[in-house]
């Protein structure tokens, strides 16, 4: 592993405010991601400097990406679907707030836990010979209530 000298690490940092991967970074310039690692281990400053870069580089690409989602609603510019989903999820992972927040509506409180969603067939066992069942007629083709569906055990009996 050759060492980074300060020019090559100030290219780094600059690659990593624009597009805020190390993958990006190392193609740009001309090193490996294994290189710019061991250079993060050795150095505790570049690390710190990396990860500043890195979050800058979130949120650059962030607005990249919001700015060309507002002229696409406007729009400016004509764009196939697969090029504004990518857009769109790229802004969800890197804009704080733009999906908007999640409110839980409602909580359900389980008292009886599923041991099987398949109905168990009924066996009847002749007391003479053991090893003979037989299954009883179904009613219908259809289920009739939720008891004859799901087999469970109750676990808060109130």
């Amino acid at each position: 592993m050759k060492k980074l000298d300060h020019q090559k690490k100030e290219e780094v940092i600059d690659a990593l405010r624009h597009h805020g991967t190390l993958r990006y970074a190392s193609k740009v310039c001309g090193i490996s991601v294994r290189t710019l690692n061991e250079e993060m281990r050795r150095s505790s400053i570049f690390k710190s400097r990396v990860d500043e870069a890195r979050v800058e580089g979130k949120i650059n690409m962030g607005e990249e990406q919001l700015d060309f989602i507002h002229s696409v609603a406007a729009g400016e510019i004509e764009v196939k679907m697969p090029r504004l989903t990518a857009a769109l999820s790229i802004a969800n992972w890197s804009v704080p707030g733009f999906r908007g927040t999640t409110q839980i509506q409602g909580k359900i409180d389980h008292d009886v836990r599923v041991i099987t969603a398949v109905p168990r067939p009924k066996y009847k066992v002749e007391i003479e010979n053991k090893s003979q069942k037989l299954l009883d007629k179904p009613k219908d083709k259809g289920y009739n209530s939720i008891e004859e569906v799901i087999e469970g055990e109750v676990i808060n009996d109130n």
